[in-house]
């Protein structure tokens, strides 16, 4: 694997000059059956707490045709907020899980 196939894409992949990040309600399935899907994410760190918005950049915004001003719709369908520990923990997950060879399954 290299690193673009690990890389979440930033505005700038995207060719979009700014996000406008909005948040709607979302109701929430069983997370086993229907994953959340999301193509885009957005962190923060303010004091000891970590914020991490998970959403999608809609098609629309992609498309220079529909999208001149190249200003991307940052739809956040959740947020999380942890421990700057808990986030470091996520990160090491992520990076063993995009070491792994493709085809496996790592954790439960």
């Amino acid at each position: 694997m290299n690193d673009d196939e690990a890389t979440v894409p930033g505005p700038n992949e995207m060719l979009l000059s700014s996000i406008n990040k909005r948040i709607i309600p979302y109701e929430q399935s069983d997370p086993s059956t229907e994953p959340l899907f999301v193509n885009f994410a957005h962190s923060a760190l303010l004091g000891d707490d970590c914020y991490l918005d998970v959403g999608i950049i809609t098609l629309e915004s992609i498309d220079p045709k529909e999208n001149p001003n190249r200003v991307g719709d940052f739809v956040v369908l959740s947020r999380l907020v942890m421990s700057r520990r808990t986030m470091l923990s996520i990160r090491d997950q992520i990076n063993s899980v995009l070491a792994s060879p493709k085809g496996t399954v790592n954790g439960p």
